[in-house]
């Protein structure tokens, strides 16, 4: 029996995407960030893609293909159009300076409820909120 070790180092760049052949990664995390949405929100509703499809007003073939994470020739807005449609709400920040040479992508879900947030912010100084009063 040899006592050889082979050395099973796995060498890679910073975007293991980009080395996988994929032309645009930050679209494609987008994209997947964004059916992976879809899908959760379909499946704690219990939603089938012909549902989603009705509610967004979008061909079942192509719920189903989005719901089971195949996002390849769907632009962005159409995922969000989707989204909009099971009622979430999509935003988009833009952090100017982020302190490095180039900024990065970062999907992201929040799972705080608007009232979370609207505190967060009044916490901040960034807005004067006052919550409804509980009748």
């Amino acid at each position: 029996m040899s006592t050889d070790k082979k050395d099973l180092t796995i060498c890679g760049g910073d975007d293991f995407l980009a080395e996988q052949g994929i032309t645009d990664p930050d679209e494609f995390r987008v994209k997947s960030h964004l059916s992976h949405e879809i899908a959760t929100i379909a499946e704690q509703r219990g939603l089938t893609p012909a549902d989603v499809a009705r509610l967004a007003g979008e061909p079942e073939q192509d719920l189903d293909r989005i719901m089971n994470h195949r996002h390849g020739g769907y632009e962005v807005r159409r995922l969000i159009k989707v989204l909009t449609a099971l009622g979430a709400d999509v935003g988009i920040t833009v952090f100017p300076d982020s302190g490095h040479d180039r900024g990065v992508v970062l999907p992201e879900t929040v799972r705080k409820t608007k009232e979370q947030i609207l505190r967060e912010l009044a916490e901040m100084d960034e807005i004067d909120y006052q919550p409804e009063p509980r009748l």
